[in-house]
């Protein structure tokens, strides 16, 4: 009996030895605490993110080039007070065209250079002659036209700035009514004889006699205003940066092609002396330039002012310039 209870003793061990459960737990791997002092509003790194269609596109896309204002810079024009001033010269001219009577007496003639010039350009024939004094008509009125049409057709019209019109406009206006102010004035201060007062010394049914302002010679307004116009219209596409092919290249040059012709004219016809022309070109040329140069000059310094006031007295025409310089 001992025997079998010591074998079952035996058998109920080994089979609690062998049963599902282990008789030791296994290891528990260690798990990562969070750190305590850890700061709760530390900013958390966000994976990169691949950019967006609107971004790749605006990254492939070419960088689309700047568009130019025009004009390049603002005309320093005022269209009040340049109005203003050009209404005054207008009003002096006026005035010294027909409230100053013409000399009576002329105070000097031709020189050798002006007869051996007139004797090569002066048409023959009366008719001629006429013909040729209203073609220079003709050229001064559209040539003096010019500037305008062209301020109003590129800067209103064609870029749709009628404000740099008016400006243009009333620079044009300024400049040729000086110019013109200015040849008349010196016309009647010199006194110098037309050169067909000859003619009519020895024939005065010629059409030329009735003509009048016989000693008025000096120098030719019409040279002047044309020359003038040709500086203003070669300003205005310098100015405006307009287009300098086709016609806008063909502008100064064709300008001064009729402006030179009027100057022939006027000696063919038999109105001015060669050197009545030379110096009409050079003196509407200067301040066809200067005018328009004046007012982007003081216009960069605005320390700078200056008033342009036309003079007249009974002894006395000219112009006067007073300002801060």
């Amino acid at each position: 009996m001992k025997r079998v209870a010591l074998a079952l003793l035996l058998v109920a061990r080994s089979a609690v030895a062998s049963g599902p459960y282990p008789a030791t737990s296994p290891p528990v791997p260690d798990v990562p605490r969070a750190d305590s002092t850890q700061k709760a509003d530390t900013p958390l790194a966000l994976p990169p993110q691949e950019p967006g269609p609107s971004q790749q596109a605006t990254a492939l896309s070419p960088t689309s080039p700047a568009v130019a204002s025009w004009p390049r810079q603002e005309l320093p024009v005022s269209p009040l007070w340049d109005g203003i001033a050009a209404g005054a010269l207008g009003a002096a001219t006026l005035v010294v065209q027909f409230g100053v009577p013409n000399p009576s007496q002329p105070k000097w003639s031709s020189i050798a250079f002006d007869d051996w010039v007139r004797g090569w350009l002066r048409i023959s024939s009366e008719s001629g002659r006429n013909a040729a004094a209203f073609t220079s008509d003709v050229f001064v009125y559209t040539l003096a036209a010019a500037p305008f049409i062209n301020a109003f057709f590129v800067a209103g019209w064609e870029h749709e700035r009628m404000d740099v019109a008016w400006k243009l406009a009333a620079l044009d206006a300024e400049t040729l009514l000086t110019v013109t102010f200015v040849s008349l004035s010196l016309q009647k201060l010199t006194a110098r004889e037309r050169p067909f007062v000859k003619a009519c010394q020895t024939d005065p049914t010629l059409s030329e006699c009735s003509i009048g302002g016989k000693y008025a010679s000096f120098p030719s307004a019409h040279t002047s205003v044309v020359f003038a116009a040709v500086a203003l219209e070669c300003f205005h596409h310098g100015f405006l940066d307009t287009s300098h092919s086709g016609w806008g290249a063909a502008v100064c040059p064709v300008t001064i092609v009729v402006a030179t012709g009027t100057a022939i004219l006027r000696v063919a016809s038999d109105r001015h002396w060669a050197t009545d022309v030379i110096t009409g070109a050079l003196l509407g040329g200067a301040l066809g330039y200067a005018i328009p140069a004046l007012h982007i000059a003081f216009a960069s310094n605005q320390d700078k002012t200056a008033v342009l006031t036309p003079a007249i007295s009974s002894s006395y025409l000219g112009l006067s310039v007073a300002g801060r310089f």
